[in-house]
């Protein structure tokens, strides 16, 4: 059991002959019970600071195995992080490949598909204009033979009507009025051989020279068409 300072201040010696002074002993005593409260306030106070540390002791070194956990926890947590962001990475790099080989086969198929008919369109559009050329050159002859046709019937019925012209039956039609009056009507001849005469005569001039024009115009014409003729 442990001594304490009252036990040193309680404390009592029995008193024999030639013993130690009792106040020199008491005097003593008390400062051995001050000395030793002292020094039992300190351990008191050692021991506190003691205990008080040791909890902080505990307490870092739980915190220490909670920060090593923790750690642990995290590294853990960030190798798997790691992990599935790599397998992630290469799911997405793959998806965004076969996307993209996707895409260019479709494209390329388009493009294909639109190439095909586009050169398609181009041969329907080109035959179509073949087929139309070939039918406006057919239909560009047949106008030309046509038009031969009739070029030479318009030639053939100008020189008809150019000899009708020039028929002498036109000479007697055209004739003054007093060549119908016969020799036995001298009267009639003496009336009318003033005025109809005039005036027959200036007519048959007049239908002559605008015959002759006629004719010469005819034969221009008919030259023009020969020579259209010609080129053609």
């Amino acid at each position: 059991m442990a001594l304490t300072p009252l036990d040193i201040q309680n404390k009592s010696f029995a008193v024999k002959m030639r013993g130690y002074e009792k106040n020199e002993v008491d005097d003593f005593l008390e400062i051995v019970v001050r000395d030793y409260e002292d020094a039992t306030q300190k351990n008191r106070e050692l021991e506190k600071a003691l205990r008080h540390a040791e909890e902080k002791l505990e307490y870092f070194n739980e915190l220490k195995d909670a920060l090593n956990q923790s750690i642990i926890v995290a590294q853990d947590t960030a190798d798997k992080v790691k992990t599935s962001a790599s397998k992630e990475s290469e799911v997405i790099v793959t998806s965004a490949q076969n996307k993209a080989d996707e895409l260019v086969t479709t494209a390329e198929k388009r493009a294909a598909a639109l190439t095909a008919a586009a050169e398609l369109k181009a041969k329907e559009i080109l035959t179509e204009a073949t087929a139309r050329a070939r039918q406006l050159a057919t239909e560009t002859n047949d106008l030309k033979s046509k038009t031969r046709v009739f070029h030479n019937n318009l030639l053939v019925m100008l020189q008809a009507q150019l000899e009708q012209v020039k028929s002498p039956e036109w000479d007697e039609i055209l004739a003054p009025f007093s060549s119908y009056v016969q020799e036995d009507h001298e009267v009639i001849r003496e009336v009318l051989s003033k005025e109809l005469d005039i005036e027959n005569t200036s007519a048959v001039n007049s239908e002559e020279e605008i015959n002759s024009d006629d004719d010469i115009s005819i034969v221009e014409a008919s030259g023009k068409v020969v020579k259209v003729s010609e080129k053609n």
